[in-house]
C-alpha cells in the first residue's frame, strides 16, 4: 500500500514540476510578445507625430501663399 501511495507522490510530483516548466515557458512567450507590442505601439505613436506634423506644415496658410 506505501509503495503505491509513494509511486503516485513521486508521479504527481514529476507532473507538477513538468507543468511548472511549461507554464515558465509560456510566461516567457507573453513577455517576448509583450516587448513587441510595446516597440510596435511606440513606432505606431512616433508615426502619428510625424503625420500630424506634416499634415500641419502642408496645411499651413504659409505653405498655400507661396504655391
Amino acid at each position: 500500500m506505501i509503495k503505491k501511495v509513494l509511486r503516485k507522490l513521486e508521479r504527481l510530483n514529476a507532473e507538477k514540476s513538468k507543468f511548472i516548466t511549461e507554464q515558465s515557458n509560456i510566461q516567457k512567450n507573453i513577455d517576448d510578445i509583450d516587448i513587441e507590442i510595446k516597440n510596435y505601439a511606440t513606432l505606431k505613436k512616433d508615426y502619428e507625430k510625424l503625420e500630424k506634423k506634416y499634415n500641419d506644415l502642408a496645411h499651413s496658410p504659409e505653405v498655400k501663399k507661396n504655391e
